[in-house]
C-alpha cells in the first residue's frame, strides 16, 4: 500500500476515534444523585466455608462433612446520600442440608453501607453490611448477629436497569455464656450470584 493513502487512513482513524471518545465523555452522565434510590433482586450460591470455635481445642472445623452448597436469594433498598455514597436495608433468605436430611436456613436483615466506582456504564460496588440473622436447623433456632464485607460488577443497560455478579462473605456468629460458652462458634460463609438492580 503507498505511504500516503496508508497515512490517510491512519489519519482518519484517528480522528474518528478522538471524537467517539469525545462524544462518548460528553454523553456519560452520572446515574445517581442524592436522593436516588435502587431496588436490587439476588439470587445466587451459598458456600459454607468453615467455623471457628474459640473455646474449643480445635478451632477451624470445615463445613464439609456439615452442611451442603446452599442457594441464596435477597431483596435490598438504598438510598444515596451523593453521587457515590448510598445506604439502605436488605433482607435474604438461605438454605442448605446437613448429612441428616435436615434444612439449615439463615434469614438476615442487615444495614448497609455502600460506595460506588463508576466506569462509563459500569460500575463496581463496595458493599458492608450488618444486622440481625434467624439461624435455624431443624427445630434449633438461634437469634443472633451478622456482618457482611462484598463487592460486585454491575452493567448499566439504560439509566432504569443495571445487571451484574456480585459475591459477599458473610460471618455469623453463635455467641453463648456460662457454662455453654464452648458451644460459641462463629460461621463463615460466601454469598456468590446475580443480581438486578432498578434505579428511581
Amino acid at each position: 500500500m503507498n505511504k500516503k493513502y496508508f497515512f490517510i487512513i491512519l489519519l482518519i482513524l484517528l480522528v474518528s476515534l478522538a471524537s467517539f471518545a469525545q462524544e462518548t465523555e460528553e454523553n456519560f452522565l452520572e446515574p445517581y444523585s442524592r436522593g436516588s434510590q435502587t431496588f436490587s433482586i439476588n439470587l445466587g450460591l451459598l458456600v459454607p466455608l468453615f467455623i471457628i470455635f474459640p473455646n474449643q481445642d480445635t478451632v477451624f472445623v470445615s463445613f464439609q462433612n456439615q452442611l451442603s452448597l446452599g442457594g441464596t436469594g435477597s431483596l435490598e433498598w438504598a438510598t444515596y446520600l451523593d453521587n457515590r455514597w448510598s445506604i439502605g436495608v436488605g433482607l435474604a433468605g438461605t438454605f442448605a442440608g446437613t448429612p441428616q436430611e435436615n434444612t439449615h436456613s439463615l434469614i438476615p436483615i442487615t444495614a448497609n453501607l455502600t460506595y460506588n466506582f463508576l466506569f462509563n456504564s459500569f460500575e463496581v460496588p463496595l458493599i458492608m453490611g450488618a444486622g440481625f440473622a434467624v439461624n435455624q436447623v431443624d427445630t434449633q433456632v438461634y437469634f443472633g448477629l451478622i456482618a457482611k464485607i462484598g463487592a460486585g460488577f454491575f452493567w448499566n443497560m439504560n439509566a432504569e436497569w443495571a445487571f451484574g455478579l456480585r459475591t459477599q462473605y458473610w460471618l455469623v456468629p453463635e455467641i453463648y455464656f456460662g457454662e455453654q460458652a464452648d458451644k460459641t462458634a462463629y460461621g463463615n460463609f460466601l454469598d456468590i450470584g446475580l443480581s438486578a438492580k432498578f434505579h428511581f
